[in-house]
């Protein structure tokens, strides 16, 4: 089945491509203001340096249908919870609501700011269920005085995934792919979490989840090569800490990015239609009880979007720090404690993917869309693996631009392919199928 789900992947990438050689530059959406702006239909330079306040707020209703296995006061299935606190199966939530800055320190932008807060309840903010007392996701500036590099500071980002990179406010779908999710969305655990069994282990978090982020310096620039090609390449040195400072482990994580895009001519951002192919890597170490160990991930993928009509496929392979899921701690009967548990060794691996298309049935209103995604977790474990497919699908409406109402429902479905113990599959079986409902307001 893992050969299928990469066959398959392959399929689809090349057939993507034979439609065209991003759907939208990341790098420089992100990390720079325009050289260049419209004034009265004419292209001007940028001097405009006032700041630029801007935010977003994601609110909706969820209803997991799957059923909650307790044993003991132990609650065993934390995938039929809601994340991120993991304590119902249903309700109303204010996701994410960003408040942000940014713009250009001179008038001859060559240094650019960039800050982003965090007031909504996510895995910034309350991952598991604890409170992080976080509120910052980004704090970054970028110098653009060198030719042909820009030099971005602090905290933002990394390169990398296209699902990672994408703004997150335009993306229709309610959650990121399964493989996403667990192999890139990373939790992190204190150095003395305890190791429940060889070069595994588990502990409380009091962190946020990396949320795609680091801390860093990062060098990148995007050039045309000719008037409809672009390149883009991008490398950072980060602490490999996420929204944290911390860096126990006394070495630096590396991002290495290269993409290439075609450009049909028409829209901007998460809009320009174009055609994307992209590789990325990364490669550090982590901490746990003073032994350091490796974390890899990398990946490619295609991005096509043109006359209404999107289609994303991404692979990604991880190899070491694999997050093997929530764990309830607490054996009341009243309450969870949840806790992560990381197997840690570099021979653990996973991989996974996605493709997804969307299309608008009615051009910038109503738009049809359909991922399928899975995860192979633990591959190298016959009693330890874990498969996830989920295929989604769903509508959204758009009001203006990125305003608009997502309905997704999720089928879902774990097993654990190798495992010799019925007590196992038992345990899986009680995953449910999952609904979203999500507005989106940028202002």
């Amino acid at each position: 089945m893992q050969i299928q789900n990469k066959i398959v992947l392959s399929l689809i990438s090349v057939s993507v491509l034979s439609m065209g050689l991003n759907a939208a530059d990341w790098l420089s959406i992100a990390g720079t203001q325009p050289s260049f702006v419209k004034k009265d239909g004419k292209k001007v330079a940028n001097h405009n340096n006032k700041p630029h306040f801007w935010g977003f707020i994601q609110a909706g209703y969820q209803k997991d249908y799957g059923t909650i296995l307790d044993k003991a006061g132990t609650n065993k299935t934390p995938f039929v919870m809601l994340a991120p606190s993991l304590d119902h199966q249903s309700g109303f939530e204010i996701n994410r609501a960003r408040l942000a800055v940014r713009g250009m320190v001179d008038k001859n932008n060559q240094l650019d700011y960039f800050f982003m807060t965090e007031f909504g309840e996510d895995g910034v903010t309350e991952p598991a269920g604890h409170p992080t007392h976080n509120y910052l996701t980004d704090a970054s500036i970028t110098y653009n005085g060198i030719p042909y590099v820009h030099v971005r500071a602090g905290q933002f980002k990394y390169p990398g995934s296209e699902e990672g990179m994408r703004a997150v406010f335009a993306s229709e779908y309610r959650n990121f792919s399964t493989a996403g999710n667990q192999l890139l969305l990373e939790r992190f655990l204190p150095n003395n979490a305890t190791e429940v069994s060889p070069g595994i282990y588990q502990g409380d978090t009091d962190q946020s989840v990396g949320a795609y982020r680091d801390r860093g310096v990062e060098l990148f620039n995007t050039t045309h090569i000719r008037k409809n090609i672009t390149v883009s390449v991008a490398g950072m040195a980060g602490n490999g800490t996420g929204l944290s400072s911390k860096n126990a482990s006394g070495s630096m994580t590396y991002y290495g990015y290269l993409a290439s895009e075609y450009l049909f001519g028409k829209g901007k951002g998460y809009y320009t239609q174009s055609v994307k192919v992209y590789a990325w890597y990364q490669d550090g170490k982590r901490r746990l009880n003073n032994t350091n160990y490796d974390r890899t991930r990398y990946g490619a993928g295609v991005d096509y979007f043109h006359n209404g009509l999107r289609v994303d496929v991404e692979y990604i392979k991880a190899k070491g720090m694999i997050y093997n899921g929530a764990k309830d701690a607490d054996s009341s009967a009243f309450s969870d404690d949840w806790q992560y548990q990381i197997a840690a060794e570099s021979k653990n691996e996973a991989d996974g993917g996605f493709v997804s298309a969307q299309y608008y049935v009615l051009p910038k209103k109503v738009e049809l869309l359909a991922r399928y995604d899975y995860l192979n977790r633990l591959t190298n474990s016959k009693e330890g693996e874990r498969d996830f497919k989920t295929t989604t699908v769903g509508m959204s409406y758009h009001f203006k631009g990125p305003n608009r109402i997502d309905v997704n429902y999720a089928f879902r479905d774990l097993t654990a392919p190798r495992s010799t113990n019925p007590k196992v599959a038992k345990v899986l079986d009680h995953m449910g199928n999952l609904l979203s409902i999500q507005g989106t307001i940028k202002f």
